[in-house]
């Protein structure tokens, strides 16, 4: 059982590190703003959030049929918690290298993900000034108590002689 739920720690680090990877290239296909590389990324990664999330349901199981048997686990276990609690010192090792691991491969994942999410509300900005540009007005952010947006309207000035 313990064995079983190591590997299962273990296969979510792969498909995180898969994850991680994908939020690199991201960050390249949204700088350069290829959306057709961007979609496609999105769909990989969109497979994979389905497989991680396959795993967790796996990892919660597991954790439960642990909690049945070994006394001491409960909802408020941490992983740390979990491996001091595990039946032989093999066990212990592996369970908190695979959890140590884990963590830090999530938290890199999502720094990540934040990084490429302020890219992306960056070119959204950019889009929409763009097209208020294109459409005649102007969004310009206020800066005082109300923290609004001021719109204006740009008069068109089109040549109907071309």
């Amino acid at each position: 059982m313990w064995n079983v739920f190591t590997t299962t720690l273990e296969e979510l680090y792969r498909q995180y590190e898969k994850i991680r990877a994908l939020q690199e290239k991201k960050r390249g296909v949204l700088v350069a703003l290829d959306m057709a590389a961007l979609e496609k990324l999105t769909a990989e990664e969109d497979f994979l959030a389905k497989a991680v999330q396959q795993l967790e349901k796996q990892r919660l199981t597991q954790l439960a049929q642990i909690a049945q048997v070994t006394p001491g686990v409960s909802a408020e276990t941490n992983m740390e918690e979990l491996a001091l609690l595990a039946p032989t010192d093999a066990a212990h090792r592996s369970v908190l290298a695979a959890s140590r691991n884990l963590s830090r491969i999530v938290k890199e994942t999502a720094e990540r993900s934040e990084a490429n999410s302020l890219l992306i509300e960056g070119a959204l900005i950019a889009v929409n000034r763009q097209l208020g540009k294109i459409g005649g007005a102007v969004v310009d952010p206020v800066y005082g108590n109300t923290g609004g947006e001021q719109v204006r309207h740009l008069k068109k000035n089109l040549d109907y002689k071309a």
